[in-house]
Order: structure tokens, then C-alpha cells, then sequence
């Protein structure tokens, strides 16, 4: 029987409170006008932790197309899958389409930087920069770009997180684009792995955030400047651990 699915979603949950969860599950339930499969992980006993849920998620895919929508982040459009399939069918030279996504601390809800923005500083040496304002909550990737340079193997046994490296490796083979319109809630947790206020957790984030960019930099180069401001943010970063001066 022909497989119908078109969009695999991944939603990955770690000790997330049941309303929190509800709310994601329900706003990839509400999608409307595509089929897809909602693969649903919860990593708390997971050996080795999300990378391995990652890798367990990925493998069960079966769409044209994967998405992502963490436990504790939620979509809120309820034809955003809609939207950017249809882009994606249109241009086959992009392997990863976006949207504009809020930022959610506590009660606050704010705009990141917009469509307009994203899509004129797209490049490898914003994307390590990380000038490029790109969210994961709004991802849509093709499942054949995916399986054809993603090596998440390598991934699982060398890096700490799983988006970053994917977009450095897309990047040098097809377009990222951003769509006008807002599609995802990016919650701003305490307490997270890209969040924390313990300085151990946080020095362990960045020195593995930095190794990403150090691979992708061997890999295929960069700007002589892109390598400087490397350096002094790398400075930067391990002064506010010392001052604990971050948010």
C-alpha cells in the first residue's frame, strides 16, 4: 500500500507537565490539509539523552517532509504545514523552509526579527555567526535532503545538539527560506538545555555549540571576519560564565 504521508512531525518530551504537552500535541492535531504522522518520544530514560531520541525519531519517519514541535513549544497556526509544503513543492531548490516564530517568556510574547530579515542574511557565515534568527519550532526539511547529507550518526557520537549541525550541513547544498507569516511559540524555559543558570551546564552548552562551529569551519571555511567574531564571542561567552552575566 502507497505510503500517503506527507509531513513525519516529531514532537520530543522530557518530564513535561501534561497541560504543557497537551498543547503541543493539539496544535500539530489542528493542522489541516496535509496528512501526516506525529512521532511523539519521551527521552527521560533515554541512555545518552536527546540525541539518541533524536536518532530514534528520524529513523521512524516515513513523510516527504519533517517537522518539529518540542513538548513544551506549541504552533500557532493551524495551517502552517499547509503553507510551507506547498512552498516547498513549488521550489525544489529549497531544502528547508521556516517561518516567523514569538519568543514566550513567562507571560511576555514578543516577535523574532522577520521574514524580510532572515531571508536577506541567510548564509553559511550567519548560520555560524548566529546572525540568521532560525527556530527549529518552525522547520519543515525534506526527508530525501535529509537522508541524503545528514550523516546523524556522526552526530549522536561527536555533537551535544541536533538542529545546528543539520543547517550547517543544508546550507551548502540547498536554499533556506523563511515564510511571512508566524507559525511556532519558541518558550523561553528557566531551566533548559540551551537555558540555564548553572554554570557547569552552561560552559558545557557553549564549548559544544563551539565544537560544532570548529567542524563546519574545517569543513568548508568561512570569512576571515565570520573566524574573528567567532573568537570574541568565544571570549565573550566564557567571561559571562565567570561574571555569570547571561540570561
Amino acid at each position: 500500500m502507497k505510503n500517503n504521508i506527507v509531513v513525519s512531525v516529531i514532537t520530543t518530551t522530557f518530564q513535561h507537565p501534561p497541560l504543557i504537552l497537551y498543547r503541543a500535541i493539539n496544535s500539530v492535531r489542528i493542522q489541516k490539509g496535509v496528512e501526516y504522522e506525529h512521532i511523539i518520544i519521551d527521552d527521560t530514560h533515554t541512555k545518552n539523552g536527546m540525541m539518541k531520541t533524536y536518532q530514534k525519531a528520524f529513523n521512524r519517519c516515513s513523510g516527504d517532509y519533517i517537522a518539529f514541535c518540542d513538548g513544551d513549544d506549541y504552533w500557532c497556526s493551524e495551517d502552517k504545514l499547509k503553507r510551507q509544503v506547498d512552498y516547498m513543492n513549488s521550489n525544489s531548490d529549497c531544502g528547508l523552509c521556516i517561518t516567523k516564530v514569538y519568543g514566550k517568556r513567562g507571560d511576555d510574547l514578543k516577535e523574532m526579527p522577520s521574514a524580510n530579515y532572515v531571508n536577506s542574511n541567510m548564509s553559511f557565515d550567519a548560520l555560524l555567526k548566529g546572525t540568521a534568527y532560525i527556530h527549529a519550532q518552525s522547520y519543515l526539511l525534506r526527508k530525501s535532503d535529509f537522508d541524503k547529507y545528514i550523516d546523524f550518526d556522526f552526530f549522536v557520537n561527536h555533537f551535544n545538539t541536533w538542529d545546528y549541525p543539520i543547517v550547517l550541513e543544508l546550507i551548502q547544498y540547498a536554499k533556506i527560506h523563511c515564510l511571512e507569516f508566524y507559525s511556532a511559540v519558541n518558550v523561553i524555559n528557566e531551566e533548559s538545555v540551551t537555558h540555564t543558570r548553572n554554570r557547569v551546564k552552561r560552559l558545557k552548552y557553549i564549548l559544544g555549540t563551539y565544537k560544532i562551529k570548529w567542524y563546519y569551519i574545517k569543513k568548508y571555511g568561512c570569512k576571515l571576519s565570520t573566524a574573528f567574531y567567532l573568537i570574541y564571542r568565544a571570549v565573550r561567552h566564557i567571561y559571562s560564565i565567570g561574571g555569570k552575566r547571561w540570561t
